[in-house]
């Protein structure tokens, strides 16, 4: 029996990229892929630089590059509709033609609606990963992968989180793992249970930080290596292992909220950039378009334009 994997996904460039390499490395295996995107929408209440930074993690793909690459199929860009001038990753529109029979997707409201768990059980569903859904999973959810079975006697609700647990939980941990001069970050994939990021953990994997780049370039950079724990997690649960795991210290427990005007000022005297645009706008250029092409060389035009016009220095 197939296993079937659930990804419950955020609208953000790191976890659409983590996400995609993710479904690359299982291309072999006997999974069928669920992806559940859901979306963060903006606050406008929010400091400058919060706000610009939305723009440039969450919008500038959502709604500037996956809508022209997806458009370009319509017409004169239609090879890369056909795949001919795709790069590593696809949208998820994209996804969702590669292989129909494997990967299905479906936008989410909700992942605590009684009909988001009737979809679940329907697919056979019995492993799920949050990537930075940015939604509380409630009870009902938790129980459901607590007790599901399929292809495994195993199932299991796991987060995969961007920051060192339990000394990062919360938001905004590179930038503060940044700001309290880490030499490295990561990724941890833990049990999801009814607190913010304090479930059980089952790996971490850690990279250099490199300090001269901004957050959100060090975030895109590592996202291979959250893909890898997600990789890991999925075998051993097709191989019949139960997925080990252990408690959080409680005295290392540190948990962060959203910064504050104050807190992102002292981000940024000691001379940490949240964002920079150009090397966000290459990497999704590099990652969704074939290099050289004319989709790359179409696609880097509208996003300059989109950051241009957003009034965000490139």
């Amino acid at each position: 029996m197939t296993l079937q994997v659930a990804f419950f996904v955020g609208s953000d460039v790191t976890s659409h990229l983590a996400v995609n390499a993710a479904v690359r490395s299982l291309a072999a295996e006997d999974a069928g892929i669920h992806l559940f995107y859901t979306a963060q929408k903006p606050n406008p209440e929010a400091p400058r630089d919060r706000r610009e930074m939305f723009f440039i993690e969450h919008q500038l793909m959502n709604d500037v590059l996956y809508p022209h690459l997806d458009a370009a199929g319509t017409g004169a860009g239609a090879e890369y509709a056909a795949g001919a001038e795709y790069g590593p990753y696809r949208t998820p529109d994209a996804l969702a033609r590669m292989d129909p029979n494997r990967i299905t997707v479906q936008r989410l409201d909700s992942v605590n609606s009684p009909e988001t768990i009737q979809e679940l059980q329907r697919r056979g569903i019995t492993l799920g990963f949050s990537v930075r859904c940015y939604q509380k999973f409630g009870a009902d959810i938790i129980r459901y992968f607590a007790t599901a079975t399929g292809h495994s006697a195993h199932s299991a609700l796991l987060n995969l989180h961007p920051g060192v647990l339990p000394a990062y939980r919360g938001v905004l941990t590179y930038a503060r793992a940044m700001a309290n001069s880490e030499a490295h970050a990561g990724f941890t994939l833990h049990h999801i249970n009814a607190d913010w990021d304090a479930g059980d953990v089952l790996s971490c994997a850690t990279q250099p930080l490199d300090h001269d780049r901004s957050v959100l370039e060090n975030m895109i950079r590592h996202h291979r290596a959250g893909a890898a724990l997600i990789h890991e997690a999925v075998v051993q649960t097709l191989e019949g292992e139960r997925l080990l795991s252990v408690p959080q210290p409680a005295d290392e427990a540190r948990y962060y909220t959203h910064a504050t005007p104050e807190e992102l000022t002292a981000i940024k005297d000691k001379g940490i950039r949240l964002f920079r645009a150009e090397p966000v706008i290459e990497a999704l250029v590099r990652a969704f378009c074939a290099d050289g092409g004319s989709t790359a060389r179409g696609a880097r035009k509208v996003l300059r334009d989109a950051v241009a016009g957003a009034g965000i220095p490139s």
